[in-house]
């Protein structure tokens, strides 16, 4: 018997955010969260300033922790038990945060499952300061995580989840006037470890890192925000025929030295011997 065609249901941001933690909290999960974490830290080494805000879905990992910003805040849109830093209560489309004020934003899986990813983007990009840094950690539809959600049993909590593509994305934040230094690509041996276990996955997650091929489990994106470039304003300068109107010159000779008056309707001239 074949069945009716039935029209996919959309899920709530609650359901969404809710079956990406409970994946994350795998044995999958974790180990593309611990993945993530060590190719942050060497970028968090890099990046200063006084204030850094993240909204990510693995909060309790405290994910910044390496990071030399200490004035730090976790965005949630409900109450984080046991969380590792100041919480902000907030809608994540809305950021009571003022603009231009924080020098590190990290995104890390909340752009795949937010209602408005443009609008989340923005008012993430909003709270930074020129030249400060944006982090960006997604799943990446070019791999194998993406295949297996839809074929293997235990990944269908991400079906709900919408995979962004990197190239996607770099538009996105070239509108906001943001740009990407690199793109680095992480979580290849995820999808596969049942037959990469211990040591032996360990070295061939870094020797495909070291490749960095564009099918990783996750991509991480970073990106500056450009400083706006100043335009001169350049004095309008009055017709110059106006300034010698009526004006005597002088005309050069190579005997004698004669001024010559100009009219006003230049049409003729007087010579004073």
């Amino acid at each position: 018997m074949i069945r009716p065609f039935q029209k996919r249901i959309k899920s709530s941001f609650s359901d969404r955010i809710g079956g990406l933690r409970r994946w994350l909290d795998t044995d999958s999960g974790r180990l593309l969260v611990d993945y993530e974490k060590s190719l942050l830290e060497r970028e968090l080494g890099t990046i200063f300033g006084f204030h850094a805000g993240q909204y990510s879905a693995s909060w309790h990992k405290d994910l910044m922790f390496s990071s030399p910003v200490r004035r730090q805040f976790i965005l949630g849109s409900s109450h984080l038990a046991d969380c590792p830093r100041p919480q902000v209560m907030a809608d994540p489309h809305y950021w009571p945060v003022l603009p231009g004020s924080l020098d590190l934003v990290l995104l890390q899986h909340t752009l795949e499952i937010v209602d408005s990813p443009h609008r989340l983007l923005s008012e993430a990009a909003n709270t930074i300061i020129p030249d400060g840094k944006l982090i960006i950690i997604g799943f990446n539809p070019y791999s194998m995580t993406n295949i297996a959600r839809w074929c293997v049993p235990g990944q269908r909590l991400l079906r709900d989840a919408h995979f962004i593509s990197p190239s996607r994305l770099k538009d996105w934040l070239a509108l906001l006037n943001f740009n990407v230094e690199r793109i680095v690509y992480g979580g290849y041996v995820q999808p596969l470890k049942r037959f990469f276990t211990g040591l032996r996955g360990d070295l061939i997650e870094q020797r495909l890192e070291q490749l960095q091929l564009p099918v990783g489990g996750f991509y991480m994106m970073i990106a500056t925000r450009e400083t706006p470039g100043l335009t001169p304003v350049r004095k309008v300068w009055s017709d110059v025929r106006r300034r010698f109107v009526g004006q005597p010159l002088t005309r050069p000779s190579a005997g004698r030295t004669s001024s010559v008056k100009v009219n006003k309707d230049w049409s003729s001239f007087e010579s004073d011997s």
